[in-house]
């Protein structure tokens, strides 16, 4: 017995999922394959987050989740600090306390309009990577990928504050 309509009728639920042709879309998806992009998203979970919501708090414990946003807008805030940034459809939140279980959330997020989440769990990482070794490899470079734009980020607001700040020295 064949599981080849199997697998068809389960790529065509996922390519007509709205979320996954969101999550497709993003640039940091643009190096993957359809496969890939498929067997990514069908390893993460869906969470829907109401405006208003607060997704978590600063200095709370971390569940080790990275939440990747495909829709919708949340700010981010430190305690007794306004709100210093917001975070679009395609920006990611978590990683760090995902990687380090020790770490506790460095600032608070909250739902400024309905948010779609896609979210992984260290725990349910961990078990593919067991399971499913090249999954788990898939996801880790995944990370790596979201790890190294962050990095990029953070260089290039230092360079720029760097540069600004030795403007006068002319």
């Amino acid at each position: 017995m064949s599981t080849q309509p199997l697998d068809h009728a389960f790529e065509a639920s996922i390519k007509s999922n709205s979320q996954y042709r969101r999550f497709s879309a993003l640039p940091l998806c643009a190096d993957l394959s359809d496969d890939e992009s498929m067997q990514l998203f069908s390893s993460l979970e869906s969470r829907l987050i109401s405006a208003g919501s607060v997704v978590y708090e600063a200095e709370s414990l971390s569940d080790q989740t990275i939440y990747l946003i495909t829709d919708g807008c949340a700010s981010v805030s430190r305690p007794g600090h306004n709100i210093y940034a917001q975070l679009h459809a395609g920006d990611h939140f978590g990683l760090y306390s995902f990687l380090d279980d020790e770490r506790q959330h460095a600032a608070t997020i909250k739902a400024v309009t309905d948010l779609e989440l896609l979210t992984i769990n260290r725990v349910y990482f961990d078990l593919i990577t067991l399971e499913e070794p090249q999954l788990g490899n898939q996801i880790l470079r995944f990370m790596f990928h979201l790890l190294s734009g962050r990095t990029l980020e953070v260089r290039c607001e230092y360079a720029s504050m760097h540069e600004f700040e030795t403007a006068g020295d002319d």
